[in-house]
């Protein structure tokens, strides 16, 4: 059985095994889910202040937060964004 894989994003591939195509962690081969579906979902979600990424962004709290996506098995950061407070994942 011939296996492919192939750069999605930053730390984020997807995996071609004969019997699917797959996203998964670059880091650790975790697979988040199926092509075509939402990889977001499987990850570890954290919210942080949006002063977390520095002072100037204070103008946003109570407003926005920073989310941040991690790999549920090894931790690596998959992507960071503001979020509307009360709407992240």
């Amino acid at each position: 059985m011939s296996t492919m894989s192939y750069p999605l994003r930053e730390n984020l591939e997807v995996y071609s095994d004969g019997g699917g195509q797959w996203i998964r962690c670059t880091c650790c081969s975790q697979v988040l889910c199926q092509l075509g579906e939402d990889w977001r979902k499987g990850c570890r979600r954290k919210s942080f202040p949006p002063t977390n990424a520095g002072a100037l962004m204070s103008i946003l709290v109570g407003h926005y937060l920073l989310e941040k996506l991690y790999c549920p098995s090894c931790g690596t950061l998959l992507e960071s964004d503001m979020v509307k407070e009360g709407l992240g994942g």
